[in-house]
This record gives structure tokens, sequence and C-alpha cells, in this order.
């Protein structure tokens, strides 16, 4: 725990995120700041799995820019990689379905290390109704940490 007494704020960004924060070379984004926050905040833990940091690292490749690349070094080097257990994977299954399985591994990630999950993608939103998961939109994350 920091000494300021308060605990480390967990979350995971999906790369949607990222790719937001991106997409639009030279130009600051909102998402771009609210990936700058995390880098920058002591009290917020970055954490990911195996299958982000592959996912995350492909897109810095596809994207062909040196802020992109730059940011997701940077990304790379303050998340925290968690070992996922089946138990969780098997619990985030029946509620993320199987469509999209890199999908499943996020959310375990998240029920795994009690993290909350930031993304726009709407196949968590059965997981987030059921309320296993934190799930926040990126606009909805924005407001709560005050970057908006």
């Amino acid at each position: 725990m920091p000494r300021s007494g308060r605990s480390t704020r967990k979350y995971l960004a999906d790369t949607n995120v990222y790719v937001a924060a991106v997409r639009r070379s030279g130009r600051p984004t909102p998402s771009r700041r609210l990936l700058e926050h995390f880098l920058n905040d002591p009290r917020t833990g970055l954490v990911g799995n195996a299958w982000w940091l592959e996912e995350l690292l492909r897109y810095a490749e596809e994207f062909r820019s040196e802020a992109a690349l730059e940011l997701a070094e940077e990304l790379a080097q303050k998340v925290e990689i968690i070992e996922l257990e089946e138990r969780f994977v098997a619990a985030c299954s029946e509620l993320v379905g199987r469509h999209n399985p890199v999908d499943v591994l996020h959310a375990a990630t998240c029920l795994q290390s009690e993290a909350t999950l930031i993304s726009n993608d709407p196949d968590f939103d059965r997981i987030r109704d059921a309320r296993a998961i934190r799930v926040l939109s990126i606009t909805e994350a924005l407001r709560r940490i005050r970057i908006i």
C-alpha cells in the first residue's frame, strides 16, 4: 500500500483504448491522456496478460508511428502481466462468450487481479451487467478519473 494509505487501483485498458489513443497521430486524444495518467500516477496499477501484450505490440507495429511505438513500450514496461488461473477463465467464459477468446482472457485477468476493465467493446456488457467485474467505457473512465 502506498504511503498515503490509499491502495493502488488496478486497471486493464483494453487495446481499443490504445487504438483510440494513437489513431490520430500528432493530435492528443482523451484516450491518450487516460493512458498517460495510468503511466504517471503511482497510485495506479496496470494489469494485462500475455495475449494483451501480444495484441498491443501488434497494433504498435501496424500504426508504424514512433509515438505509437513509444506509448506501447511505456505501457509494456508498467503493466503487471498476470498468469491466469483456469478457474477465472472458466468463470468468465460463460459471461463473455466464446466468439472472441481473448476477451474472455482479459475479463479473467480483471477477475483474478480485482482490476477494472476499460473498454468500449460491447462483448463485455454481459459480464459488466452481472457485476462479475467492473467495466468502464473510455468516457466513463475519463470522467471518474476526472480527465474530462
